[in-house]
């Protein structure tokens, strides 16, 4: 069973983008951790995983069991 799936996600800023073409998927027990330099996309995964934020492209898909958690970073 996959809990979260993330397929082939692209987002845009302007001409650049801050995320292309990102793929994976979490399954129950996995442990996982985002980690990445300040500009390489992280929050805005987040936020497109939340819902918060909607992605140029690509699919998001939470299994109907899994609920989701996220505390927005604070400046």
């Amino acid at each position: 069973m996959i809990l979260l799936s993330v397929h082939s996600l692209v987002k845009h800023f302007g001409p650049d983008p801050v995320l292309a073409g990102v793929t994976f998927d979490i399954r129950p027990g996995e442990r996982v951790s985002l980690v990445g330099p300040n500009g390489a996309g992280k929050t805005t995964l987040m936020r497109i995983i939340t819902g918060a934020e909607e992605a140029d492209s690509g699919q998001v898909s939470l299994h109907a069991s899994a609920t989701l958690g996220y505390l927005e970073q604070q400046p």
